[in-house]
C-alpha cells in the first residue's frame, strides 16, 4: 500500500463471510510492515456472494508499506478477501514530539529546529509541512518563556502560525496586553482578537483554528475570502472571520493547497516552543 504522508490512515479490507464452517463473526491477524498490528473481528455477511468493506485505522509510512492479513494461531479463518483501499485518516499528526518527518525548511532541505523534552524550538529559520492542505482543522500548542522586562513588544516570544503559507495567527507573549492586530491570538495585522485569552509566560497554550480556504473560479478570481475560526486556549477569538487577503510575508492567494508554516521571527533570546501538533483535512 502507498500513503502520501506518515500518520494514522484509514485501511479498507473487502470481504465476504459466509456460513462454512460455521456462521457468525470470523478472526484474522493484520500485519502492517512486518509487526501484528491486531486481531481483526470481521462480521457476517450471511453468504459467500454478499461482500462487506473492513475499516480499521492504522499507522502507516510515507510511501510504500507491507499490509498483510493472515491467519495465525488463535485465528478462525475461513473468510474470503477481495481487495485493500487506503485513506488518509481524519487526523495527521504533523509534530508528536520526537521528530520532524513532517516538516521542511522554508528555504529547502530538512527542518532542523531543535527538538527536546516533546517540544521544538523556533530557530534555524522558518518550517513547513511536507504536506499541503486546503480547508482543515488545525491543534497547536505552544509556549513562551519568561523574558526580562528590557524585552518588550514584537521581541517578546514572536512566532505566528502560518495557514497554506497565506494567513498569520501571531504567536506572541502577550499576557494581560489589550487584544490587537499584532499581538497573540490576531490574524495579523487583519483582525485583532475578541479578548486577549492568554496565559502567563512559562504556561503551554494552544490555538484550535478551523479554517476555509479561499475560492476561486476556473478563471482564476477570488469569489470568496479565507474565513478562519480561531479558539484560543479554550475561549473563541475569531468566530468563521474573513480574511480578506495575505498577512505578509506570505504566498500568493490562488486556489492551489499549500503549507503550515511556523515562523521564526529570528529575535536574540530565549524562542517559543511548540508541540502536539495535528490536522484534520476537511472535505
Amino acid at each position: 500500500m502507498t500513503a502520501a504522508s506518515a500518520g494514522t490512515h484509514n485501511l479498507g479490507l473487502r470481504y465476504s463471510n459466509g456460513p462454512n464452517p460455521f456462521a457468525g463473526t470470523k478472526t484474522v491477524s493484520l500485519y502492517v510492515n512486518g509487526t501484528k498490528v491486531k486481531q481483526v473481528s470481521l462480521a457476517s455477511t450471511g453468504n459467500w456472494d454478499t461482500w462487506a468493506t473492513h475499516t480499521e485505522a492504522v499507522p502507516l509510512n510515507a510511501g510504500n508499506n507491507t499490509v498483510v492479513y493472515k491467519y495465525d494461531s488463535g485465528d478462525s479463518g475461513n473468510v474470503n478477501l477481495d481487495k485493500l483501499t487506503v485513506t488518509s485518516g481524519s487526523r495527521v499528526v504533523l509534530f508528536d514530539g520526537t521528530n520532524l518527518n513532517a516538516w521542511e525548511a522554508r528555504s529547502g532541505g530538512a527542518a532542523t529546529w531543535p527538538v527536546s523534552g516533546g517540544s521544538m524550538e523556533s530557530l534555524g529559520g522558518d518550517i513547513r509541512t511536507r504536506q499541503k492542505f486546503g480547508d482543515f482543522r488545525l491543534h497547536v500548542e505552544w509556549y513562551e518563556p519568561v523574558y526580562p522586562p528590557e524585552v518588550t513588544g514584537q521581541a517578546r516570544g514572536n512566532s505566528g502560525v502560518f495557514l497554506q503559507e497565506r494567513y498569520e495567527v501571531q504567536v506572541l507573549e502577550s499576557f494581560g496586553k489589550p487584544a490587537a492586530i499584532n499581538e497573540a491570538g490576531s490574524v495579523y495585522n487583519k483582525r485583532a482578537p475578541s479578548t486577549n485569552a492568554a496565559t502567563a509566560s512559562g504556561t503551554w497554550q494552544t490555538y484550535d483554528i478551523t479554517f476555509r480556504a479561499a475560492r476561486f473560479d476556473s478563471a482564476g478570481n477570488k469569489t470568496a475570502n479565507a474565513r478562519v475560526t480561531v479558539v484560543w486556549n479554550g475561549v473563541t477569538v475569531h468566530n468563521d472571520v474573513e480574511i480578506d487577503g495575505g498577512t505578509g510575508d506570505n504566498l500568493p492567494e490562488d486556489a492551489s493547497p499549500q503549507s503550515i508554516r511556523l515562523q521564526d521571527h529570528g529575535d536574540a533570546g530565549a524562542n517559543p516552543r511548540f508541540r502536539n501538533i495535528w490536522i484534520e483535512p476537511l472535505a
